[in-house]
């Protein structure tokens, strides 16, 4: 049995949308979106364990919660400008005196009332930029983002679709999701595994092997000792990054569509956290494209009235 309804979070005091999963009368799965604060994911728990940092609990800020969305470009954009087509676009600071992770994290996202299946609950929620949105002189191209929220035997789904409105400009951009895990366990019982085939380093622009990083992910890699901020690529749908909770004896699964083809992890000096993302870019992304490194940095391009589909599945596996 699935169902839904609508609460407000009181920490953020945001209005808040809960979908759920039941079974025998107990709520095996649970789901948290923020649709006026950015879409944000900002729960997912499941047989009783909470992956999403945090949950119910005190934020530490207003960024490093939940599952930001980055868009329309994961990352910092080196000296905030690029030019594309001929033209110059300049980024005010958003991060002092830098521009990172796009324009959305924040914002109100329209939505609709969730649909409940035999089998599922979905939520629809959407952002359209155009002329009169206040976030369009940041980048003066129209564009909708639409994302549906898919929650489905024990798995949280998000669908994205991205379409170009403008009548005259092609749309550039990135799209990634930044999921703030919590930590379940020890971090020396907790191993990551990315399965990437380059490592980008952020330095040069170069895709260099894995064995040069400053961390191979290739193999399970326990966390108590990792201090990482780093970028990979190669990644495709039938090989997921993961993070295995040894104590609990699970394992948190990140399974994408073909579009995502990088990873960033993310994890601070004694964080509380590790961020495993799906990214369709890289960091710097048109810049790196003007370059001619264009596989390192796989902008998106759509001309007038195209779209582009893609999406990315949590769930949680035994081990």
């Amino acid at each position: 049995m699935y169902g839904y309804k609508y609460d407000n979070h009181l920490i953020l005091n945001q209005p808040m949308i809960e979908l759920w999963q039941e079974e025998n009368g107990e709520r095996v799965a649970e789901v948290w979106i923020l649709p006026e604060y950015g879409a944000n994911l900002c729960r997912f728990k499941v047989d009783g364990f909470d992956y999403i940092f945090p949950a119910p609990e005190e934020v530490v800020d207003l960024r490093h919660y939940g599952t930001p969305v980055l868009y329309p470009f994961p990352g910092v954009i080196k000296d905030r400008k690029f030019t594309f087509d001929d033209t110059l676009y300049r980024f005010p600071g958003n991060r002092g005196d830098i521009f990172r992770h796009g324009y959305v994290m924040g914002e109100k996202f329209a939505f609709s009332e969730p649909i409940v299946a035999d089998d599922s609950v979905t939520l629809k929620t959407s952002i359209e930029i155009v002329p009169n949105h206040p976030l369009y002189f940041l980048f003066p191209i129209i564009n909708r983002l639409d994302m549906n929220f898919t929650l489905r035997d024990r798995k949280i789904r998000i669908d994205v679709k991205i379409t170009n409105n403008d009548p005259q400009k092609r749309f550039p951009f990135g799209f990634g999701l930044h999921p703030y895990l919590n930590i379940l366990g020890s971090k020396d019982k907790i191993k990551i595994q990315v399965p990437m085939k380059k490592w980008l380093n952020q330095q040069t622009g170069e895709l260099l092997d894995p064995a040069e990083s400053p961390a191979d992910l290739r193999q399970p890699t326990a966390i108590d000792d990792l201090v990482i901020d780093e970028v990979w690529t190669g990644m495709v749908p039938d090989k997921p990054q993961t993070l295995t909770y040894e104590e609990i004896g699970k394992r948190f699964v990140a399974q994408t569509s073909e579009m995502f083809t990088h990873s960033v992890i993310y994890q601070p000096q004694d964080s509380p956290y590790i961020c495993l993302e799906n990214w369709t870019s890289a960091h710097n992304v048109h810049n790196l494209h003007q370059e001619g490194k264009t596989e390192a940095a796989h902008l998106i391009i759509l001309n007038p009235g195209e779209s582009i589909s893609g999406s990315v599945e949590y769930r949680i596996e035994s081990i």
